[in-house]
């Protein structure tokens, strides 16, 4: 195995073996025993899965989440070693001497960790010491001259030879679950980390992720393309297209523009996009529905700069949000060596475990990549037959009946996915079921069936934020089809909720101008337009 272009043999593998499935009495849980939220978060999370109590190790290290390369090494690698090794954890012999960095080392390892799961509290990342950069590193790219990192990354090697460096990074030798020895695979160590803006967070994230075990992954998938790098779209599309052969309802923005209030984000099971420094518009709304066991992925190179804020960078956001399984970068990781989404939801849809398709799915150890969840997180453990006979009773039922009419229209024929909505319809009458079934009368040519099924929408007195866009798309349908008055007082009760943020109100008011207007509510549409233009004109 070469850290770009330098040999270490220890990872060259000829033979083949396949990743076991993971016993929770093989977890192992880490806690910063200075930090009283650290500890509960792993008695929790221990609590949940039925995990050995006994499992959690207390260090005592920083709160901060950026420490010196000498204090991770001295309060987090090297006591968390003598600790695996003491409690069994890990075998082997110690080398004689500590390396360059001040790590104590492993000649010779073996360990049965199943994953080491780092909790808030734990530091994130190290920050560069140019003292501390080796010799033969000159020889890298200026880039790559540097031995900063994500803490969880560096400990994924914690059980590696003595000759490994912390400069640039360590190829994955799982990447793409290629063949790997029984040798390598006791030099690598599966982490993960329960993290967040604070500690209710993580402890819902915990939470929300068990239930969603329960009934398997519902909502939509929603993929944002355009951004700054042709490789970058490449993976997204894919993961996109990976969705769709799951028959996910699935929405992609493929221009430069960012996908946001004006797009429809209803039930967010999957989201994946790009470019963007930190969470906006929706990702920063405190009161979205997000499912349980939701999934959000933003490529960024500093996503994860921190995961304590619910503002900052992408990783915080989502957890605060509700999502419960995302991963980020806490430096410049650079394009080629992040993970691969579309690789991390070909092995999520096969039935693996997160913390597998993380690892199988990440080409770099040792650098910028940081997990947050559950480990042991399956949301396609049940596959959709068995969430069909199961799970049709709860909040999002609806999105796993379409995606059921997705299944029906695409291996049957879309009579037999109109008969399927209808029944839907009649049993899940949701907005986003109504909506579809209109649709489909309005492609068949039936509007007048398309316009009586739209016209559930008198009934509902009121819209959550997440659903404004969805109801604003079916008022414009019943306009195309005719019936601009209901269209307009569909427009009139969006517009009337209150403090909606600046962004939604004026895609609301814009759309809602040539409806009223149609309706002959021109007073109305004027006043609307003239808002909509105040929003946008920036203040002096």
């Amino acid at each position: 195995m070469k850290r770009l272009g330098l040999q270490i043999l220890i990872f060259f593998s000829v033979f083949g073996s396949q990743l076991q499935g993971v016993d929770t009495a093989s977890v192992v849980i880490v806690v910063n025993e200075n930090d009283a939220d650290s500890i509960v978060i792993g008695k929790h999370y221990a609590a949940a899965r039925g995990i050995p109590e006994e499992n959690i190790i207390r260090l005592k290290m920083s709160r901060d989440e950026t420490v010196s390369l000498s204090e991770f090494v001295e309060t987090v690698n090297n006591p968390l070693l003598d600790a695996l090794m003491e409690g069994g954890w890990i075998s082997g012999v110690k080398a004689a001497q500590k390396d360059k960095y001040g790590r104590e080392r492993l000649a010779v390892a073996v360990h049965r960790i199943g994953f080491l799961v780092t909790t808030r509290g734990v530091p994130l990342r190290f920050a560069n010491d140019p003292k501390m950069i080796r010799e033969g590193a000159s020889s890298l790219p200026k880039q790559f001259q540097v031995n900063q990192g994500s803490v969880d990354s560096e400990l994924m090697l914690l059980s590696g030879p003595p000759d490994v460096s912390m400069e640039a990074l360590i190829p994955n030798p799982f990447f793409e679950g290629k063949p790997v020895s029984p040798t390598d695979a006791n030099r690598v160590i599966k982490v993960s980390r329960l993290d967040g803006p604070t500690r209710s967070d993580v402890i819902r994230l915990i939470d929300r992720t068990i239930e969603a075990e329960k009934t398997g992954l519902i909502g939509r998938a929603y993929m944002d393309m355009g951004g700054p790098h042709k490789k970058g779209d490449e993976w997204i599309n894919a993961a996109a297209e990976r969705v769709q052969a799951a028959y996910f309802d699935t929405e992609m923005e493929t221009s430069k523009r960012p996908r946001g209030y004006e797009d429809r984000l209803d039930a967010p099971a999957i989201y994946i996009g790009w470019y963007q420094n930190h969470a906006y518009g929706p990702w920063r709304e405190p009161r979205w529905s997000v499912p349980p066991g939701a999934i959000g992925y933003h490529l960024h190179s500093y996503s994860a700069t921190t995961v304590r804020s619910a503002t900052s960078a992408w990783v915080g956001p989502f957890v605060a949000q509700g999502y419960c399984a995302t991963f980020g970068y806490v430096y410049e990781p650079y394009l080629e060596f992040t993970v691969r989404p579309h690789l991390f939801l070909k092995y999520l849809l096969a039935g693996r475990n997160f913390g597998d398709a993380i690892l199988l799915s990440n080409p770099s150890l040792s650098w910028q990549t940081v997990a947050i969840g559950d480990p042991l997180y399956r949301p396609f453990g049940k596959d959709l037959d068995a969430q069909l006979a199961e799970s049709m009773e709860g909040p999002y039922a609806a999105y796993l009946g379409l995606r059921q009419l997705n299944r029906i229209e695409a291996q049957v024929s879309a009579e037999e996915a109109l008969n399927y909505a209808r029944t839907l319809f009649v049993n899940n009458p949701s907005l986003a079921v109504v909506y579809r079934l209109a649709q489909m009368y309005e492609k068949r040519g039936e509007q007048k069936k398309a316009i009586e099924v739209l016209k559930v929408i008198r009934f509902i007195d009121s819209f959550s934020r997440d659903e404004a866009v969805l109801v604003q798309q079916m008022a414009n349908l019943l306009h195309e089809l005719g019936d601009s008055r209901l269209a307009f007082q569909v427009y009139e009760r969006l517009l009337a909720a209150r403090n909606q943020p600046r962004a939604l109100r004026i895609v609301l008011l814009e759309g809602g101008s040539p409806v009223a207007s149609a309706a002959g509510e021109r007073v109305l549409a004027s006043r609307w337009s003239l808002e909509a233009r105040t929003l946008k004109t920036p203040e002096q």
